[in-house]
C-alpha cells in the first residue's frame, strides 16, 4: 500500500500522540510527513518546506489558535491558497463539517482516525475527491 509513495504531508497537530500515530500511519504508505505541533508559525514553517501535496489541521489548537485561524492565514498567502486543506477533529462532525465546507477545506476526518483507512482518505483528497468522514460513518449528505 504505497498510495502516498513521494507525496510531501504538513501536519498540524498539538497532541504529540496523534501527531505520532498520524506520522507513522503516513510514513508506513511512502510519504514525507512534515510536523507543526507548536503552532506558533505554521505558515512560515510551511513555506519552507514546500512544495506540500496536502495540510492536515487540527481544529483546536492551543495559544487561543484554531485551525480555522490558520486556513484563514493559508489562504491569504497565494503560493500556499491551493493546497488542500483537511481537518483533523475531535469537535462535533455535525457541526464542523458544514463550517468546513463554506470555508474551503478538502475534507474532514474525525478523530480517532482509522488508521488502515487514513491513508486512502488523504490520498483521496490529494487526487481531487473530497472526503468527509467521521468515527465509520460517512457525513456526505451533512
Amino acid at each position: 500500500m504505497n498510495e502516498l509513495k513521494g507525496k510531501r504531508i504538513f501536519i498540524v497537530e498539538d497532541d504529540v500522540t496523534n501527531m505520532a500515530v498520524y506520522a507513522v500511519t503516513l510514513r508506513q504508505t511512502g510519504a514525507t510527513v512534515i510536523r507543526d505541533y507548536l503552532n506558533t508559525d505554521s505558515i512560515s514553517l510551511l513555506t519552507n518546506h514546500l512544495p506540500i501535496d496536502v495540510i492536515l489541521l487540527d481544529l483546536m489548537l492551543r495559544f487561543r489558535v484554531s485551525g480555522y485561524d490558520i486556513y484563514d492565514e493559508l489562504a491569504a498567502h497565494p503560493e500556499l491558497a491551493d493546497i488542500p486543506v483537511i481537518a483533523v477533529s475531535a469537535s462535533d462532525p455535525a457541526l464542523e463539517i458544514p463550517k468546513a465546507k463554506a470555508k474551503g477545506f478538502a475534507g474532514f476526518i474525525g478523530k480517532p482516525i482509522n488508521p488502515r483507512k487514513f491513508p486512502e482518505q488523504i490520498a483521496a483528497c490529494i487526487n481531487g475527491e473530497p472526503v468527509w468522514y467521521a468515527h465509520h460513518n460517512s457525513l456526505e449528505d451533512i
